[in-house]
């Protein structure tokens, strides 16, 4: 097998991998404990905002930013913070595990700059504008 087929196979192996987490069950546990009473085992809530398998993100969904909801918890709502109960590892796990119960990929934003302008409106003259 040549160096780029080698590292073709290695990159798919990577890919499935990380398309299928597999948690510990130190994560398994902490999720029981902290998460499972209002988001469901399998995060199929059947609150739509607490359901974590319908591909439905209110606060993002990177890992990144479920991260950032359960460490500061989310204003105006029941999801308190954890960052005084969990460590920094420990919220990075719980957040790789719920982002799994979604099974879309995450949506990639576009650097900006990308987006498409809009084009000027144009005005049409009416006869009120001529004075007819």
């Amino acid at each position: 097998m040549t160096m780029a087929g080698l590292f073709l196979a290695g990159a798919a192996g990577a890919a499935t991998a990380a398309d299928t987490y597999k948690p510990s069950e130190e994560t398994l546990a902490l999720y029981k404990a902290k998460c499972q009473q209002c988001h469901m085992a399998d995060g199929n809530s059947p609150l739509e905002p607490l359901n974590f398998a319908d591909a439905k993100w209110t606060h993002g969904d990177k890992v990144e930013d479920i991260a950032k909801i359960i460490s500061e918890g989310a204003p105006g709502t029941a999801m308190l913070p954890f960052k005084s109960q969990l460590t920094p590892e420990e919220i990075q796990a719980l957040a790789r595990y719920v982002r799994s119960f979604d099974k879309t990929p995450i949506k990639e934003v576009k650097p900006s700059g990308t987006a498409k302008k809009a084009k000027p409106a144009t005005t049409k003259t009416t006869k009120s504008d001529k004075g007819e």
